[in-house]
Order: structure tokens, then C-alpha cells, then sequence
């Protein structure tokens, strides 16, 4: 599926839906594939106990109402919180299910105690083929392919430095770049290496067609009723 996705331009829903559903929820993931988009972004950290489950922060404070390190709170502590809307912190398995073969998911590695369980999940469920592995750290990559050699990764970058070369020394298939480091020069050169290149978290409708027209891959955004006027295609780009 991944591969398939890949052939043609996409937009990525940002932690589901950020920008119109509580983040990294059951329901922004639903809103985003309801939306037809056709690949869907999640954060992976591990609870006190050991189970994976999907929040952004390394702190609970921002996006429930509750507070502590993620770290601290076991899995039963985690979801009597509210996530917003009612909505509880998902554990990975659920994103899973919710996903099954409906959409390419993008699994950001946030810490490395969540590497093994992340791709142990993922392989449970036999979605190694719909499922990006990213993150900012190598490490991270590198250890997922090290446990699954055929995962699918892609190296996460904020600063323009070498993070494309790094990429394609780690084996990943794809960069994700700030995206106001996506330029043509970069994507040309990300492509000349065979990888592909997905910009990051863009809003605006301005910048989403001028990444376009550069070539960029894919387009990761908190807003896909927005980017999806990119496509006339009925909401599947």
C-alpha cells in the first residue's frame, strides 16, 4: 500500500486531524480518513507499564486534563484522562485497527523504550506494508530495521544540515523536512538518491502549492479540508 501511495502526490493528516479534531485521538484519525486521505500521522510513546500509546509531549498537561510525564502514568491512569472531546489517549493497537488497510500510516517514533513494542504491533497486525516508521533520531531507524529489515522508514529533519544523505545512509526511503527546507535544490536531491520527500506541517494553501509545483512527495498538515483544494479528485490526491 505504502509503495502504491507513493506513485502519486498526498497529503498526510497531522496527528489525525490536529487542526479540527483533538489530536492524536480515534477522532481526528476518523475525520482524516473520512476526509479521504490517504496516509494518516501518529506520535508513539510508552506508558509506565509498557504499553504503547499515542501522544505527542513527553507531558500529559497540553492536550488532556490531567498532568505528569507520560512516563509516570500507567495505562489506566492515561485513559481516565480527557484527550478533548471526550476522547481518550488511544492505545497504538486501536490507531491500528482504526486504520487496518484504509490508509498509510505514519508512525513517529518518540522515544526508543517505544521502538520494539511500535514494530511488534505493527507486524501483530500485519500492516508492515501500510506503515511508515519516522523519526528525528537515526537511532531509532536504524533499530527498527535492525528488528524488521523490510520496515519502511523515513528521517525526520528540522535543520537543513545532512539530513538527506543521512537518510539514505540508514536505508530510509524518505525525508521529512520543515518545510521551509523543501526547497526544489533539496528535493531534486532527495530524488536523485531515490528517496522521496514529505514536508512538514503546512496550513496554508499559498505554501502547500508552491511545494507542489517543486515536486515535493507529500505534504503533512493539521488542516486537509484546506490542502485537499490541491486535488480535484474528490478528495483522494
Amino acid at each position: 500500500m505504502l509503495e502504491k501511495m507513493f506513485s502519486k502526490f498526498f497529503i498526510v493528516g497531522h496527528r489525525g486531524a490536529a487542526g479540527l479534531e483533538p489530536e492524536n485521538t480515534l477522532r481526528a484519525i476518523r475525520r482524516a480518513l473520512d476526509m479521504g486521505l490517504r496516509a494518516v500521522e501518529i506520535d508513539v510513546r510508552m506508558s509506565k507499564d509498557g504499553f504503547p500509546v499515542v501522544i505527542h509531549d513527553d507531558h500529559v498537561d497540553r492536550t488532556t486534563n490531567g498532568s505528569g510525564k507520560v512516563s509516570d502514568l500507567t495505562l489506566e491512569e492515561l485513559r481516565r484522562l480527557d484527550a478533548g472531546m471526550g476522547e481518550k489517549i488511544p492505545l497504538l493497537d486501536e490507531v491500528l485497527d482504526e486504520i487496518s488497510n484504509k490508509a498509510v500510516l505514519f508512525l513517529e517514533i518518540k522515544e526508543d523504550g517505544a521502538v520494539k513494542p511500535s514494530v511488534e504491533s505493527v507486524i501483530s497486525k500485519d500492516l508492515l506494508d501500510s506503515v511508515l516508521f519516522i523519526s528525528f533520531s537515526p537511532n531509532h531507524l536504524i533499530k527498527v530495521k535492525s528488528i524488521v529489515g523490510d520496515a519502511y522508514t523515513g528521517l525526520i529533519y528540522f535543520k537543513p544540515s545532512d539530513g538527506i544523505i543521512q537518510a539514505k545512509k540508514i536505508g530510509a526511503i524518505a525525508v521529512l523536512p520543515y518545510f521551509r527546507f523543501a526547497t526544489a535544490k533539496a528535493i531534486n536531491f532527495a530524488h536523485r538518491l531515490k528517496l522521496k520527500m514529505i514536508a512538514w506541517t503546512v496550513n496554508d494553501l499559498n505554501i502547500a502549492e508552491k511545494l507542489y509545483r517543486n515536486g515535493v512527495d507529500g505534504i503533512t498538515t493539521d488542516r486537509p479540508d484546506i490542502l485537499l483544494k490541491l486535488g480535484e479528485t474528490g478528495g483522494r490526491l
